[in-house]
C-alpha cells in the first residue's frame, strides 16, 4: 500500500515532522488554553487556502460565530472558504446523551460526503468518552472513524483534553486507535516568559528523532512550530576588504580601516567602562554613512538610550530618519526561541546590516546554557547573510579573566576595563582577539571628550 503525504501546512510542523498521511487519526492533545483548537483551525485553513482540500470542522466547544471570530483575530479568516463551498462548520455544543457518539458518526458521515471533505477536525472528542463505555468508544472510533477517512483518503484531528497536573492522555482508549499523537503543553518556568511546547508522542510512518519543539500562537500566522536549526554546512558571506567603522576615528586607524563586515565582535567590561556608548557611538556614526543599524538593548529603557545619544551630541530623530532602530527588550518577557526570530527577522533586512546585542549577560542570568546555544545560532545566521552583530557581556576586570563560550564565537573581541590612578577613574580598551587580521598588543586609554570617545596609547 502506497501512502500519500498530508503536508499540514502549519508553519514550522511539516520541517520537523514531515506532516501526516493520507487516511490517518491524529489525536492533539493538552491542557485547556494550550491551543489545541488553533493547532486544528489551523490544520483545516492552510487545507483549503494552499492545498484546495474542503474542510470540515465539529465543535463541542465554540458556536459558529464564536469560533470564526477568534479564529479571524489569529489570522485565520474561514469566511470566504465557507462561502464557496470548501469549509463547513458544525456545532454539537455540550453532548450529554449516551448516543452522542453515534450521532457524531452520522453527522461527520454526512458532513464529509456532502463536502468531499480531505482534512476533518472533532473539536473535541473528551466528552463523548465521558459518555460512553471503553469498548464502544473503542469501535466507533476505529470503525466508523477510520471508514470514512479511508473513504475520502482524508485526514482527521480529534483533541482531546489533559485535566491539569495529569500526564494521561483522556480516558486510556483513544491513544490505541490513532495513528499519531500531538501533545501541547505550557511549561512555566521559574525565570522568563512561559514556553509552549509541541511533543509528538506517537507518528505513524515517520522517522522519529527529536520530538518536541516549541511552538507560538498569534496572528498573522495562527499556529507556528519554532524550527531548531538544520543540519547544513556552516557559511559565511564575509569580503575582508570590506569594512564598517568603529566610530572611533583613532581605532580605526588601527583595525586598518575598522571592523570586517560580515563578523561578529564581542564588546565586554565591567559597569562603567564604556561599552553602551561605544555601542552607541558605533550605531550613530554608521547610520550616518548610509548603514542601517539595529540597536537591542536588554538593561535600559529606550528612553535612557535615547539621552544617552543626546549625550553624545546625535540627534535621535534624524538617527531614526537615517536608518537607526532602538529597541528595549526585557529578557523576563522572552523567550530564547522568540528572540531568535527577531534577529533572524532583522538580518532579512538586507546586506550589511548591523546588530547590536547591549547586555546579553542579563539574557545569560535567565536562561543559563540554553542561551549560548541561541547565541550561537544567531551569529550564525547574521554570518550567513552577510550582517555584522555586536554584543556586550559583564566582567569583572582585565585581571581576572572569565571563560565564556561566547569568546570561542566571536571573531572579535574587544576589552573595556576601568581602574583607579593616582586618585581618578582611568578607563582602558585592549584588543583581545582579531580573526584574519593582525591583532595589536598596545592597551590603550578611553577618553570622552566633547561627547566624542577617543583612544590613546598607554606607553608603559
Amino acid at each position: 500500500m502506497s501512502l500519500e503525504i498530508c503536508k499540514t501546512g502549519i508553519p514550522g510542523f511539516d520541517d520537523v515532522v514531515g506532516g501526516f498521511f493520507r487516511g490517518q487519526l491524529i489525536l492533539v492533545v493538552g491542557n485547556a488554553g494550550s491551543g489545541k483548537t488553533t493547532f486544528a483551525a489551523k490544520f483545516i485553513h492552510e487545507g483549503i487556502k494552499t492545498f484546495n482540500e474542503p474542510g470540515l470542522f465539529i465543535s463541542t466547544y465554540e458556536s459558529k460565530e464564536e469560533f470564526l471570530g477568534y479564529m479571524k483575530r489569529l489570522g485565520l479568516d474561514f469566511t470566504e472558504f465557507e462561502q464557496v463551498g470548501l469549509f463547513r462548520y458544525i456545532e454539537m455544543l455540550s453532548p450529554t446523551a449516551s448516543d452522542a457518539l453515534m450521532e457524531l458518526s452520522r453527522k461527520l458521515t454526512q458532513n464529509a460526503l456532502e463536502l468531499k471533505a480531505k482534512r476533518i477536525v472533532i473539536d473535541s472528542i473528551t466528552p463523548f468518552l465521558a459518555l460512553n463505555p471503553p469498548a464502544e468508544v473503542r469501535a466507533i472510533l476505529h470503525n466508523a472513524l477510520k471508514s470514512i477517512t479511508r473513504t475520502l483518503k482524508a485526514t482527521l484531528l480529534m483533541t482531546a483534553e489533559v485535566p491539569i497536573g495529569k500526564s494521561e492522555i483522556g480516558v486510556g482508549v483513544e491513544e490505541f486507535v490513532v495513528d499519531g499523537i500531538i501533545k501541547l503543553k505550557l511549561e512555566v518556568p521559574e525565570a522568563g516568559a512561559p514556553r509552549r511546547i509541541l511533543e509528538v508522542i506517537k507518528l505513524r510512518g515517520q522517522p522519529m528523532g527529536r520530538v518536541a519543539y516549541e511552538y507560538e500562537i498569534g496572528a498573522p500566522y495562527g499556529f507556528r512550530v519554532i524550527t531548531p536549526g538544520i543540519i547544513e554546512e556552516f557559511e559565511a558571506a564575509i569580503d575582508t576588504s570590506k569594512k564598517f567603522s568603529t566610530g572611533i576615528l583613532e581605532l580605526d586607524e588601527i583595525l586598518n580601516g575598522g571592523l570586517i563586515e560580515g563578523t561578529s565582535t564581542l564588546i565586554i567590561g565591567p559597569p562603567g567602562s564604556g561599552k553602551t556608548i561605544f555601542f552607541l557611538t558605533l550605531a550613530a556614526e554608521n547610520v550616518l554613512k548610509g548603514k542601517k543599524v539595529y540597536y537591542i538593548t536588554f538593561e535600559e529603557p529606550k528612553q535612557q538610550i535615547i539621552e544617552t545619544l543626546k549625550f553624545l551630541n546625535y540627534n535621535p530623530e534624524e538617527l531614526a530618519k537615517k536608518g537607526l532602530h532602538i529597541y528595549s527588550i526585557n529578557p523576563r518577557v522572552i523567550t530564547i526561541k522568540s528572540l531568535n526570530e527577531v534577529v533572524y527577522t532583522l538580518c532579512s533586512t538586507g546586506r550589511n546590516v548591523i546588530i547590536i546585542l547591549d547586555g546579553v549577560t542579563a539574557l545569560e542570568r535567565e536562561f543559563g546554557m540554553e542561551f549560548h546555544r541561541a547565541i550561537r545560532d544567531i551569529i550564525y545566521r547574521a554570518k550567513r547573510t552577510g550582517s555584522s552583530i555586536l554584543l556586550s557581556i559583564l566582567k569583572a576586570s582585565i585581571e581576572i579573566p572569565e571563560e565564556t563560550l561566547l569568546s570561542t564565537m566571536a571573531d572579535n573581541i574587544i576589552e573595556f576595563d576601568l581602574r583607579k590612578v593616582n586618585g581618578r577613574i582611568v578607563r582602558s580598551l585592549a584588543i583581545l582577539k582579531l580573526r584574519m587580521t593582525y591583532t595589536p598588543t598596545t592597551t590603550f586609554e578611553v577618553r570622552l571628550e566633547k561627547g566624542r570617545l577617543k583612544i590613546i596609547p598607554v606607553h608603559t
